[in-house]
């Protein structure tokens, strides 16, 4: 395999399975859909970098939803959904701070999750979503602070913070996961 696939694939091992883990939360192993990322990145005749890495991750989340709807009965569908409503407890304040999130345009909350949730720098977001470094970071202010207006007081002073107790699931960039983390 090329060395510069083998480079990418090491320093964004991590990031494959965050991703994976926060966009299809409860549909499939993190781990088996960035494995699938990898082997799709692998072959892709595409240049390799983060705007194909997101689109590959996307595509591959897609799949994942598509294999499980069509697995599901509609009608088990509709009960394991109505069964978690039930289980479910009083609203908090992780409720307010998903509602804030809803709530702002696509490309903050983008911006806020690949900065919080993936660990992406200015520089990968710019890699991403194109223009440079500097103008992301002015992006990222401004949806951190139209983020902050819309949480509840008891989160407002910290926003990200807020955002970081959002993320799903349970693996996390560059740090260590499970029991012993």
């Amino acid at each position: 395999m090329n060395d510069a696939f083998e480079a990418f694939r090491a320093r964004y091992a991590d990031l494959a399975v965050v991703t994976c883990e926060w966009r299809a939360c409860g549909v499939e192993d993190p781990e088996a859909l960035a494995g699938r990322v990898w082997d799709a990145l692998r072959v892709a005749r595409r240049p390799l970098g983060l705007k194909e890495f997101y689109r590959v991750v996307e595509d591959v989340v897609d799949k994942a939803y598509r294999r499980q709807a069509e697995s599901v009965s509609m009608v088990e569908s509709i009960m394991t959904g109505s069964l978690s409503m039930l289980r479910r407890g009083a609203a908090g304040s992780l409720d307010a701070g998903r509602k804030a999130l809803a709530g702002l345009g696509g490309r903050d909350a983008d911006l806020l999750r690949w900065t919080f949730w993936d660990g992406l720098s200015p520089a990968e977001i710019a890699e991403v979503a194109g223009r440079d470094a500097s103008h992301q970071e002015r992006r990222l202010t401004e949806a951190l602070r139209a983020f902050g207006t819309r949480l509840p007081r008891e989160l407002a002073d910290d926003p990200a913070a807020a955002m970081r107790e959002l993320q799903p699931g349970t693996h996390r960039r560059g740090r260590p996961t499970g029991p012993e983390a």
